[in-house]
């Protein structure tokens, strides 16, 4: 294999086949095929890395250059998002669980047989989490970069604090079957610290990401609907790492520190910006990373 390797994994009906092609060709598929993508760079130990629920593997792209000299970075893309990009519907069975059970048939499909270390944010991080929680034996760290856990905050909490209903809320619309419109995806990015985004133009050159990135809201209910027990991040000992963005909105900051209280082995980092400072600071969260994982050496 060269030490720059592009996979294409499509799973159709429970048979898979690796392809090594571009992931930006368009994919075939039917309405009831499982699509999932993952792009393989460099070598090493491996680090698996999730995107978050409206820009998936892509945000990572300035990150690849910082890390191949280490890692062998391996980035999946979620099925919302792969299902977006390639026009077609979701399972109308869709769920964090789905999107793990996924991300662990990619692992296999790549014969990845050592523990990884993990990497999500925001959505990309509550599907590691849940990964990670299932398959403790599969990971050697684990890297939460302000995922919606929404199920760890007390319903009091939940039902009082008007940002986080906010976006809760919005999530429950988010249904797997039905086309999100314009007015959500400005609700959603609003709510996140975005507010006043508005859609181009048709005839924009930008249309086509926002038509994506609306099309990616999709599904999202699942976020909402997802649960867990506090019970099995106090019995996950793997290294963790979570990541705040200085300048987050307050309920993600909040679920971060709901987090850290729970697990046993938590260490924190910091990044300038809001919520997507994972991407916006990539050479800030690749140092901040790498450091985490060389102590664990």
């Amino acid at each position: 294999m060269s030490k720059r390797s592009l996979y294409t994994l499509v799973v159709v009906a429970g048979f898979a086949t690796a392809h090594a092609q571009s992931t930006d060709r368009p994919v075939a598929g039917t309405r009831d095929d499982i699509l999932n993508r993952v792009i393989v760079d460099g070598s090493g130990s491996p680090l698996v890395m999730l995107g978050g629920g409206t820009r998936g593997m892509a945000e990572f792209d300035p990150h690849v250059p910082l890390l191949v000299g280490r890692f062998q970075v391996i980035r999946v893309q979620t099925l919302n998002i792969a299902r977006a990009q390639a026009a077609l519907p979701l399972p109308a069975e869709y769920s964090i669980k789905l999107e793990s059970a996924q991300l662990n048939q990619s692992l296999a499909l790549l014969g990845v047989k050592t523990p990884v270390d993990l990497v999500g944010h925001s959505f990309g991080a509550l599907v590691a989490l849940d990964f990670a929680l299932d398959h403790p034996d599969r990971v050697r760290s684990l890297t939460l970069a302000e995922p919606p856990a929404f199920w760890v905050v007390p319903k009091q909490e939940l039902r009082s604090t008007i940002d986080m209903r906010s976006m809760f809320e919005l999530l429950l619309s988010l249904k797997p079957m039905i086309e999100p419109t314009d007015e959500q995806l400005m609700q959603f990015l609003c709510v996140l610290g975005n507010c006043g985004v508005k859609p181009p133009a048709q005839t924009d050159a930008q249309w086509k990401e926002w038509v994506f990135r609306r099309s990616a809201l999709r599904g999202l209910s699942a976020v909402a609907t997802h649960t867990d027990s506090i019970d099995r991040l106090k019995k996950f000992r793997r290294p963790l790492l979570i990541v705040t963005g200085t300048d987050t909105v307050s309920f993600h900051r909040r679920i971060d520190d709901i987090l850290a209280t729970q697990f046993p082995n938590v260490q924190h980092l910091e990044l300038a910006g809001g919520h997507g400072a994972v991407a916006t600071a990539p050479q800030q969260f690749v140092t901040g990373l790498v450091q985490f994982l060389n102590r664990l050496r």
